[in-house]
């Protein structure tokens, strides 16, 4: 079966390296990589980008699981091409828009991101995706993902935010999908909070879910173990 793992903002594809030597070894693993991109300003554009990297992989069906921004890519997938879904996998992510206050916060990122460049950026934003437990317990990782994410280019930074803020609600996705969906949420994220991953859970028909305690924004990094155990017992129902 194939499995397209989508990355999410101020991160690339690599989040999802050390995290697939935890699955299952009989599926095949994508990982496009989409940070550095500056030609994209919607979220549907993302998704289109996506098709063409299925057609240029010969990828006619697929589970496709997104982190973050990622997720929103794969809804906006799942609702284009639906014929080409088997499963479809929201890790830390969320099927709601924009409400009008984060709309606001999006444009003031992508001015900060403008102003500063992307390395500030990444070194102010990209900690506040873990619990204060594991940011004192790995600085150093911190560190070095800091620095390997600092090379994006700043208009792809801000494009992504504005193709963010543009997003519409995708909760029909969850509610008549007729293949399994699985959301991964975090106990303590303060991105996707636990309330609103919950009630896109109760939306579902035919789901694994799971929320992680201890856990902020990044399961892969903050509790691998148990986030694998979930994303393989949602591929063993498809």
């Amino acid at each position: 079966m194939n499995v397209i793992f989508l990355h999410g903002f101020g991160e690339d594809a690599t989040v999802w390296t050390d995290f697939l030597k935890l699955l299952p070894s009989e599926h095949t693993y994508f990982c496009p990589d989409y940070a550095s991109l500056t030609n994209i300003e919607s979220i549907d554009g993302y998704a289109d980008w996506l098709k063409s990297y299925t057609n240029e992989n010969s990828i006619t069906e697929s589970v496709i699981i997104g982190h973050s921004m990622g997720g929103y890519i794969a809804l906006a997938y799942a609702e284009k091409f639906a014929d080409e879904v088997m499963g479809l996998g929201l890790f830390h992510s969320s099927a709601y828009a924009d409400n009008e206050e984060r709309k606001e916060i999006r444009l003031k990122t992508a001015r900060v991101i403008d102003q500063q460049g992307t390395a500030k950026f990444i070194k102010g934003f990209y900690p506040n995706m873990f619990t204060e437990e594991f940011k004192e317990k790995n600085t150093d990782f911190i560190e070095e993902q800091i620095e390997s994410y600092s090379y994006f280019p700043k208009e792809a930074l801000m494009n992504a935010q504005i193709a963010m803020r543009g997003r519409v609600d995708k909760t029909s996705v969850l509610k008549e999908a007729d293949y399994p969906i699985m959301i991964l949420a975090g106990e303590k994220d303060t991105f996707v909070p636990k309330s609103a991953a919950s009630e896109q859970i109760d939306l579902l028909k035919n789901s694994q879910s799971a929320v992680l305690e201890g856990v902020a924004h990044a399961g892969m990094f903050e509790n691998p173990t148990e986030s694998a155990k979930v994303v393989a017992a949602f591929l063993s129902k498809i």
